[in-house]
């Protein structure tokens, strides 16, 4: 690990080497066989987690003061690489939960084109860069679909606007805690990719008990959320860029959604082909 960190960063030949390191150094902290202060030794060597220049330099120091900010989302999702970073930033976007991230995109793309063809509305929260809708309404212009934009960031929706210009009127964008939104309309599907994962389970019980109330009879909730079962660059996220998720397994987002009060028949579950993030589907 520290000939990697002197060498400015891993090669593409050491990738799988170094995930497999920072996966024992892990194991070792979780079983006390080392302290965590080995990990804040390594961190404090590598000068591209002090750099927002970086992508997990810029995890790591938040800039815009919350762990997966839409900024940081659009550059995984453009595999943005640092001239001054090369290799770690070609290690970050390249791992399974990078190309997780860029494949819930995919995911969302293929249902939204596929169920709503025949036009509809939609409701996003949590929208972030909205490069998932941009590139829904570039690659399907005969799509006729209204989109709710609900995310609380103001500067993620600065950002999505210049994004999607070409589309803003198919887009509206509302500044609110989702907590502390409320329609009286009722959308065909609600997609939120990057959020629930953000929730304790109480949270996201509540939160999908009103969704129920915000989605049409023949419409469709659908909740990304990362695996518990199978993370293998959990611990680069958290123990080098300070970014925790609740991941819940399968049998858990069931367990959720029928506590919320959801029929068992009308719940499934998808996933992305990294099998990074499950996708809980939801009907009346």
């Amino acid at each position: 690990m520290n000939e990697i960190i002197s060498h400015e960063g891993p090669a593409i030949e050491e990738f799988d080497e170094l995930t497999v390191m920072i996966n024992e150094l892990a194991c070792q902290i979780n079983e006390n066989k080392l302290a965590p202060d080995e990990i804040q030794n390594l961190i404090n060597k590598c000068e591209s987690l002090k750099d927002q220049k970086s992508i997990m330099g810029h995890i790591l120091t938040k800039p815009h003061g919350y762990a997966g900010d839409f900024h940081i989302i659009d550059r995984i999702y453009t595999k943005e690489v640092s001239s001054k970073f090369p290799k770690w930033d070609k290690y970050s976007i390249s791992i399974p939960s990078a190309k997780a991230v860029r494949n819930r995109k995919s995911y969302f793309k293929r249902k939204v084109s596929q169920s709503l063809k025949q036009g509809g509305n939609l409701l996003n929260l949590a929208s972030g860069p909205a490069r998932d809708l941009y590139e829904l309404y570039n690659e399907n212009p005969q799509l006729e679909i209204a989109t709710t934009c609900v995310e609380m960031d103001e500067k993620a929706i600065m950002y999505a606007k210049i994004l999607n210009k070409p589309h803003l009127d198919k887009i509206a964008f509302i500044k609110k805690n989702i907590f502390r939104f409320n329609t009286e309309n009722k959308f065909d599907i609600i997609w939120s990719a990057g959020l629930f994962d953000y929730f304790d389970d109480k949270a996201f019980v509540m939160l999908i008990k009103r969704l129920k109330e915000w989605v049409k009879d023949d419409g469709e909730i659908i909740i990304g959320n990362f695996n518990e079962n199978y993370n293998p660059n959990r611990a680069y996220m958290e123990f080098f860029g300070d970014w925790y998720l609740n991941h819940r397994s399968e049998e858990q987002l069931y367990d959720l959604a029928k506590q919320a009060g959801y029929d068992e028949a009308k719940i499934s579950i998808g996933r992305e082909p990294e099998n990074v993030n499950l996708f809980l589907h939801l009907r009346k």
